[in-house]
């Protein structure tokens, strides 16, 4: 069974519902980036327990629709979040009746929204183009097989650049200085820990789409059984 990138886009059936989850994931990691949890293993970031599925989905793309497709998702994701936080910066600002007392909340969450985006933008271009060319350039060099892999070492290697450049400095201001570097320490564990869970399903998801933006395949459940062995014993 010969799986390999799609070379019509223009006919990608699912590619539009797959660019609205990776942006909807893009979006929750930015606002829920000034959120701490308390958990068993110390102080985090809620955002690192949602931008791994963003990674996830982003090595989904470029396995299944090429490197130049996901680099297009990319800068559009990129500049649909700038649109967002800036309309977010201004519109707070803007004067409310006296009466309404939601404003303070709004600055709270929203308020940095620009600031952070700017400080993510710089983080995630450098991680995401590592990530997306490692992955790519594994493909090639193992022939396509093993995505499991190939996906925790450029995801892995992605978000820990990710977590050392963006994470440290925008809890900086909102977590004690000495828990920030602990808060990214365990982001990185926990983003990791993700990856390797999430390899499996990833496999299966990539299958799934091979099989409905193709008309090669007529048989679902022969495409993932087949793209499952060739993953592990090819």
């Amino acid at each position: 069974m010969k799986i390999s990138v799609m070379q019509n886009i223009s006919n990608a059936k699912c590619l539009p519902f797959v660019a609205m989850i990776y942006m909807s994931i893009m979006t929750c990691s930015t606002v829920l980036g000034n959120k701490l949890i308390l958990t068993s293993v110390g102080v985090l970031s809620a955002a690192s327990l949602v931008s791994p599925l963003w990674y996830i989905i982003g090595d989904i793309i470029t396995e299944v629709y090429g490197f130049k497709t996901s680099m297009k998702m990319f800068w559009s994701v990129m500049i649909c979040q700038f649109i967002f936080a800036s309309a977010c910066f201004f519109l707070i600002k803007v004067q409310s009746p006296s009466y309404w007392m939601g404003q303070s909340g709004y600055e709270l969450v929203l308020g940095d929204l620009l600031k952070f985006s700017v400080v993510n933008f710089i983080g995630i271009t450098i991680a995401w183009n590592i990530n997306a060319r490692l992955l790519a350039k594994w493909k090639i060099l193992m022939r396509g097989k093993y995505f499991w892999l190939r996906s925790i070492g450029s995801s892995g290697i992605g978000l820990v650049i990710y977590s050392i450049t963006s994470v440290s400095i925008n809890v900086y201001h909102v977590a004690a200085s000495s828990d920030v570097w602990k808060i990214v320490i365990w982001s990185c564990a926990l983003k990791i820990l993700y990856l390797v869970l999430l390899a499996f399903p990833a496999t299966l998801i990539i299958a799934l789409l091979y099989k409905l933006e193709s008309n090669e395949f007529t048989d679902a459940s022969d495409v993932l059984r087949n793209y499952i062995l060739k993953e592990k014993f090819q």
